[in-house]
């Protein structure tokens, strides 16, 4: 098994190692990790960047009526093949300014998510609403510059939304890992092709209710990339869905309760910055 796994690992470095360029540090938005990058659709997809690729490769306008700052989030929304899994948020001048998932209430268990976490969601119709933004959510309404879009790439900076209103509602993230030390993101496993996770205030005796839904990715010491975990089964190939005798390799010490907390189910979804996943050697 880990002869094939190596093996696998080894054709998606090279399979990047074709398309690698230089240019801004977060020159690509790609979502769902997997070992299978030659024959899936799905795994490390590349997502559209500015809302004329957006609209050109079928995704549509899904902002139910809001407008850029009308509603919870910022910006103009955009959904593909009808599936809330991921959602592109779009700054005034068409270039990519956040990230959403959306979970479908009737496929939540009862009390999922957990209330002390509940301030990450926000209601949306059928749906409850998890966001992070790639840019101040203040400048959103504004837009960013063409210059500014090729200087920063995909963004400046990873804000993730934690309340009603995203412009005094939101946790900047650190871009250097030297500076994670300050906050209460704790170190987890190193996972090569996904990169160093953090996860946030995590200890062996946690109550598995006050696990956060986001984790971060760090390589070379350098944010280049994040990710979602619901207490849920959800239906979407944008997912991943981690064994639990795996679940360990991402923590140094993994939550005594996650054998029972993963047993109502368990829906990861990995975000890369960049262009490379495949180098993320931690």
């Amino acid at each position: 098994m880990k002869t094939v796994v190596a093996l696998a690992l080894l054709s998606l470095v090279c399979v990047e190692g074709w398309l690698f360029s230089e240019d801004a540090e977060w020159n690509d938005l790609k979502v769902t990790w997997g070992l299978n990058q030659l024959f899936s659709s799905t795994v490390f997809d590349s997502l559209p960047r500015t809302e004329s690729d957006a609209l050109a490769e079928g995704w549509v306008d899904f902002s139910r009526g809001a407008t850029c700052d009308g509603d919870y989030y910022r910006g103009s929304r955009y959904i593909k093949d009808n599936d809330p899994a991921v959602m592109l948020l779009f700054d005034k001048n068409g270039y990519i300014a956040g990230i959403q998932m959306g979970a479908r209430i009737t496929e939540l268990p009862a009390g999922v998510p957990a209330t002390p976490i509940s301030y990450m969601w926000n209601y949306d119709g059928d749906m409850l609403v998890i966001t992070a933004y790639f840019i101040d959510p203040a400048t959103i309404c504004t837009g960013r510059s063409d210059a500014l879009f090729t200087l920063e790439g995909t963004g400046g900076g990873l804000y993730l939304q934690t309340g009603y209103n995203p412009e005094t509602d939101n946790m900047p993230i650190p871009r250097d890992e030297a500076d994670i030390g300050t906050t209460l993101w704790t170190k987890g496993g190193c996972f090569y092709t996904m990169g160093q996770h953090y996860w946030y205030n995590t200890a062996a005796d946690m109550n598995c209710d006050d696990f956060f839904p986001v984790f971060l990715l760090y390589n070379s010491g350098r944010l280049n990339g994040f990710g979602w975990n619901i207490n849920a089964n959800l239906n979407s190939p944008r997912y991943e869905s981690p064994p639990a005798d795996a679940l360990s390799m991402f923590f140094e010490d993994t939550p005594a309760c996650f054998d029972q907390h993963v047993q109502r189910g368990l829906s990861t979804m990995h975000i890369y910055l960049d262009d490379s996943p495949s180098f993320n050697f931690c």
